[in-house]
């Protein structure tokens, strides 16, 4: 069935409920700020008064670099401006507490009762055809002869915490009306979405229905625009490979102002395989068709620890249907291996799964055991890391006992959560619990994974989330924008965050590199996916494939301050020295870098490791050259 919206008439009543949720949001915020301020602060001071003891060499240096600001600024910088710089330099876990917590907060509020005005109205799909006549408007006008095209979003409105300056030079294409989901269709089970809907919105609109998507990644605020045309992985693309491979139609606005609409077999197919991983340099995203899939309300969990790094490489790769270890991974259209089972038609005989496979030269049978749907691991150290793997249920099937409501505002941090587990639970053993779904697809958000704990390090205090933790996380946008130049400078030179893409069978020695390279940032997030050939696209082939064509990868997360940082020696690292070193690891592997985060190789070396020879065939035929720079010119921009 197709989603029905009721006339505005018979919901003015439920948009004023929503109205007064908003004031009730305000009132709650002020409430919150007021009542745990000086509980918070006390902690806050604590810890800061803590950090100066502990690194004090680290803040005389600061101090220095302030002061020396403040003299170059003369008689220009004001006593509220030096004021300013130092709180925001100094204390700016306080200033996101403070204020960062709260806007976010009513920020969210108030997309949230815009939505549902937006549902209760269907005004979205009418102003659609408006939107992408002003995006045509826009790109068809005269400019000077070389000025690239983009989107004229704000850097500091972006997930990634890399600062490009590009977007200043170059001619801006406002976007950001594109926002709306514009249809739900079950029958067909597609979902389409304008680009900068997010996946937060995705998932509160589908979940309700008993529907979601092939891949969900991780984070409220990533938007369809930027995984389509960047990428998107979570724990279930061991199965569904990338977030691209669950799209069906792309709605693009070309160089020359033209709208076409792609798919794998029309005549812009050639463009449908290329848009993935091009990053804006080949059209402009309009809308999307994505599939979606039949899920259940709950996932039941398992916590397996693991205190020796072969053991749980081994135990990964298995639980991911590695073809090194299992065989064949079933393709991108094929049933989920065990979870929605009556949805998907799929059948089980003697322990081994049965999957009907849509690609390729017609109907085959993959005999393999049994995979779960969802598959995740973190690692704490060089030897400690727990694998976590996950199915579909229902909530009849979740006891009451073994529920872990992640969205409380009170539960501690999902990765300390899992981190206690290794102490709790013998190697061979494992703990069982069941989350609910939307709960598990953002685990990670309240803690944006580990970084919170460099933005307000008393994050995870029991008192803290209990007064304020219903306010987590702050906006990655509010977090840049409470940034000066030195603390940003900072960050540039000391905060690692970077995922790396490699082949299972090498990713222990990738470990091991990251490890020395890295000096030690852990956690490391792990999460497997079955990397496909993608024609078009500057992604190589897999290197060693299995007889259809695909090879079991993993993403490397890595992010957080190396350890002499924490310890307030940060002039011993060298960021551009170890990445260096960790891109030629990479590029050694078959290995490949995730390109929203910052890049240190020359275009060279870039163009060893992803394919140019079909992404350029594609700018010339589709009028891309010109009119948006190649991908390498924006990833390397402040470089």
């Amino acid at each position: 069935v197709t989603m029905k919206f009721p006339s505005l008439e018979s919901v003015t009543a439920k948009l004023k409920d929503q109205a007064a949720d908003a004031n009730s949001t305000t009132v709650a915020v002020a409430a919150s700020c007021c009542v745990g301020g000086t509980i918070v602060l006390g902690l806050l001071v604590g810890h800061i008064r803590g950090s100066n003891n502990n690194n004090s060499s680290a803040n005389d240096e600061q101090q220095q670099v302030v002061a020396k600001k403040q003299q170059q600024g003369g008689e220009s910088g004001t006593t509220m401006e030096n004021l300013t710089h130092y709180i925001l330099t100094h204390h700016r876990s306080l200033v996101v507490t403070v204020f960062g917590l709260p806007m976010s907060c009513l920020w969210d509020a108030a997309l949230s009762l815009r939505a549902k005005y937006i549902h209760y109205t269907r005004s979205a799909p009418q102003k659609h055809a408006q939107r992408v006549a002003a995006v045509v408007e826009q790109v068809k006008q005269p400019r000077p002869e070389g000025q690239p095209l983009c989107t004229a979003r704000p850097g500091w409105q972006s997930i990634s915490l890399s600062y490009r300056t590009y977007k200043s030079k170059w001619r801006g294409i406002d976007m950001n009306s594109l926002i709306d989901i514009l249809s739900v269709d079950t029958d067909r089970g597609v979902i389409v979405v304008e680009p900068l809907v997010t996946m937060g919105q995705i998932t509160h609109a589908l979940l309700p229905l008993g529907y979601t998507l092939p891949i969900v990644p991780e984070m409220d605020d990533l938007t369809v625009g930027g995984l389509v045309s960047g990428t998107g992985i979570e724990s279930s693309s061991h199965v569904r490979g990338l977030f691209h491979e669950g799209c069906l139609e792309f709605e693009l606005c070309l160089a020359d102002g033209r709208v076409v609409r792609a798919t794998a077999d029309n005549e812009y197919s050639d463009l449908f395989h290329g848009i993935p991983w091009s990053y804006g340099t080949l059209a402009f995203v309009l809308s999307v068709t994505i599939r979606i899939i039949p899920c259940k309300q709950y996932v039941r969990v398992e916590y397996k620890p693991f205190h020796n790094q072969a053991d749980a490489i081994d135990c990964f790769r298995r639980a991911s249907g590695d073809s090194a270890l299992v065989g064949p991974a079933p393709g991108p259209n094929d049933a989920a291996p065990q979870s929605v089972v009556d949805e998907e038609e799929k059948k089980e005989d003697g322990g081994m799964v049965a999957v009907s496979s849509t690609g390729g030269g017609g109907a085959q049978q993959d005999q393999r055991p049994a995979i779960p749907t969802f598959v995740e691991g973190l690692v704490y150290s060089k030897t400690e890391a727990v694998i976590m793997t996950a199915d579909f249920c229902d909530a009849a099937d979740a006891p009451r006992s073994q529920r872990n409501i992640l969205s409380r505002w009170y539960k501690p941090w999902f990765y300390i959560h899992v981190r206690d587990m290794l102490s709790q639970v013998k190697q061979g053993e494992s703990i069982v619990e069941y989350i609910p779904l939307r709960d598990y697809y953002h685990r990670h958000t309240r803690s944006l994974f580990w970084e919170m704990e460099m933005m307000i390090p008393i994050g995870n205090n029991p008192v803290f989330r209990y007064l304020l933790g219903w306010l987590m996380p702050p906006k990655v946008s509010f977090l840049k924008l409470s940034q000066t130049e030195y603390t940003r400078k900072l960050t540039e030179r000391t905060h690692v965050a970077q995922d790396f893409l490699v082949p299972t069978d090498r990713m222990a020695e990738v470990l091991d590199v990251c490890d020395e390279e890295y000096d030690g940032i852990y956690p490391l997030w792990l999460c497997p996916h079955v990397h496909r050939p993608m024609p078009g696209s500057l992604l190589r082939d897999p290197p060693r494939p299995d007889v259809y064509g695909d090879q079991m990868y993993v993403d490397i997360g890595v992010y957080g301050l190396p350890k002499c940082v924490h310890e307030g020696r940060e002039e011993e690292y060298d960021m551009r020295k170890s990445m260096r070193a960790v891109e030629k690891e990479i590029q050694k592997v078959d290995g490949f870098s995730m390109l929203y985060a910052d890049i240190y190789m020359n275009k060279q070396e870039f163009e060893t490791m992803f394919d140019h020879v079909d992404y350029r065939k594609l700018r010339s035929k589709y009028g891309a050259e010109g009119s948006f720079k190649e991908v390498f010119d924006k990833m390397n921009s402040r470089f």
